[in-house]
């Protein structure tokens, strides 16, 4: 499975036009109906993992009014992706915080959030969990300090949701707003 974006695409457009990337779960064995049914919203693929699909979008809420305009049943969530990169399971934590401090600067003082990571692949290499906790931690820390006060966190109704996607050694990262995910159906928490 290549790790890189490929050439071959599902759009005749070119991939230069398209400055947010993003993940797709569908339900279950309907990817290629999904891959189908995006055809003329982007540059999407398959990534060798049941049910999910890769893709780049020009514009991502322009992309999400579509989505919902276009009752896509085949779609389960979507998990827009701001800094994305290959990593180390070995360094994971050390990695994922690296990714996500700068990004840090979308959660406002007073604001709560919470740590998702979504693991596909490398099974037993890291805990989930264990990792969301960790980076949490440095979170909160980071946080704390720029902010003077310790942040909430609320696993079930952030304010702001960090979520890490993982095929494979490949991560991306997402901050998504409760706004956000008020707004748009397929902004949904796992």
């Amino acid at each position: 499975m290549s790790q890189k974006f490929p050439s071959k695409l599902y759009s005749r457009k070119h991939p230069f036009l398209y400055d947010m990337e993003v993940v797709l779960t569908s339900h279950r064995y309907g990817e290629r109906e999904l891959l189908e049914q995006l055809r003329e919203l982007g540059d999407f693929y398959q990534t060798g993992f049941k049910d999910v699909v890769r893709g780049r979008v020009e514009n991502l809420e322009a992309f999400l009014q579509e989505l919902e305009k276009g009752n896509i049943f085949t779609l389960s969530r979507v998990v827009p992706i701001e800094k994305s990169s290959i990593f180390s399971s070995s360094r994971i934590v050390e990695e994922f915080c690296k990714a996500v401090e700068p990004l840090l600067e979308k959660i406002r003082k007073g604001e709560s959030f919470s740590v998702i990571v979504e693991r596909r692949g490398l099974k037993g290499a890291f805990s989930s969990q264990e990792v969301a906790r960790d980076v949490g931690t440095f979170i909160s820390k980071v946080l704390e300090e720029r902010d003077g006060e310790k942040p909430e966190v609320n696993l079930r109704d952030p304010d702001r949701a960090v979520i890490f996607e993982t095929l494979g050694r490949w991560c991306g990262v997402g901050i998504i707003s409760r706004e956000m995910r008020e707004k748009y159906f397929y902004l949904k928490l796992p």
